[in-house]
């Protein structure tokens, strides 16, 4: 089964074609030890963090306030319309463009805030595994 257009289909051709390759040994230690290199966390990490997620968290906290039932509505409909069943016809689904924002800057502040966290100075952190 294909679904691809034919424009689509040689780009994906191409891509398919490439081997994929492991990254060096020793690749992630290397950037983690760059990253590690300045001891020093601005505060300008930190200030930058907050100004991108805290005004967004409020909005989101204040859009499940406001519209709970709405939201929770809205995500069902979306998760049944995700997993193709045919329960979706005539439900409407609202999709607020400032809360998709809202998340995604929650989350360019969340790395910027784990980037400034991992420049600390004080013990090494593991942040994932």
């Amino acid at each position: 089964m294909n679904d691809l257009d034919r424009d689509e289909l040689e780009i994906h051709q191409l891509l398919s074609a490439a081997k994929p390759a492991a990254l060096p040994i020793g690749f992630r230690e290397a950037v983690m030890r760059g990253v590690r290199g300045q001891r020093t966390a601005t505060r300008w990490e930190w200030i930058f963090a907050a100004v991108l997620a805290l005004p967004s968290l409020a909005y989101l906290v204040w859009g499940l306030a406001a519209h709970g039932a709405e939201l929770g509505a809205s995500i069902s409909a979306i998760l049944v319309a995700a997993q193709g069943l045919d329960q979706t016809s005539g439900v409407v689904v609202v999709v607020d463009g400032l809360a998709v924002i809202s998340l995604a800057l929650v989350g360019i502040g969340s790395a910027v805030a784990a980037h400034a966290m991992l420049r600390e100075s004080g013990r090494p952190r593991m942040v994932a595994r």
